[in-house]
């Protein structure tokens, strides 16, 4: 998970996603909520920082290899996707109203 810019919920999306997500992705379908606040940020695996607001929850979408995904204001969650065979992607998901 190199390159990640762990940062805390209440900023925008393009502030969150890791560095490459700009330049390397900026035809991702994500790049279009670059500008929307996240509302919560998940960590599906991996390693742990007390000092951000991070939460264990499982990526709801069907991509097996999220790190981490955060969930915006405007009711859809982008999720950072790590496949070893197909490289980076960045799901976007509308969420379900609980």
């Amino acid at each position: 998970m190199g390159n990640l810019t762990f940062r805390k919920r209440g900023e925008l999306l393009r502030h969150v996603m890791p560095i490459l997500f700009g330049p390397e992705y900026v035809d991702a379908p994500a790049q279009k909520f670059g500008d929307v606040v996240v509302n919560e940020i998940h960590m599906t695996h991996g390693i742990h920082r007390d000092d951000y607001a991070f939460s264990y929850k499982p990526w709801p979408g069907r991509h097996k290899n999220v790190w981490f995904w955060v969930e915006l204001v405007n009711g859809y969650a982008v999720g950072f996707n790590e496949n070893l065979s197909r490289g980076w992607s960045f799901p976007v998901i509308k969420m379900r109203k609980e």
